[in-house]
């Protein structure tokens, strides 16, 4: 099976470990769209995201950050965020296939405040909640 690859303008699931709260390790998870994966050619496994964060505090915004490739599965992957020569940041992310069960159990507030009535697709259900065109 081929391992999980992110592209450009498409619905992902974002667990980042820690998240933004909580003492030690509680994770952050929100439904993201990517709209720019540029790989480096450093041969270092790098490369840069660019994607619109659904579940920030201060609203749904755009970001951008270096990804460190750890691992890489058929339906997920595992990066490091990298801030740098000297980083110190241990902040990993999971980037994953996203359904409709990952947003009911990672994101319920959006699951109830949003009920997926008669959709056929996560991509459809979540262009509409966030108004994608």
């Amino acid at each position: 099976m081929a391992a999980f690859n992110l592209t450009n303008n498409r619905w992902c699931g974002w667990q980042m470990l820690p998240g933004y709260f909580g003492e030690r390790c509680v994770p952050y998870c929100c439904p993201i769209y990517v709209t720019r994966v540029t790989p480096r050619k450093t041969g270092k496994g790098l490369l840069d995201l660019a994607f619109w964060n659904t579940g920030y505090a201060q609203g749904a915004q755009d970001f951008e950050v270096t990804l460190r490739m750890l691992y890489r599965a058929s339906d997920y992957l595992v990066a490091r965020l990298d801030y740098g020569e000297d980083d110190a940041s241990e902040r990993c992310a999971v980037i994953s296939h996203i359904e409709f069960g990952w947003i009911e159990k990672f994101c319920p507030h959006l699951w109830h405040n949003h009920p997926p009535h008669n959709l056929g697709s996560v991509t459809e259900y979540l262009n509409e909640v966030f108004g994608i065109k």
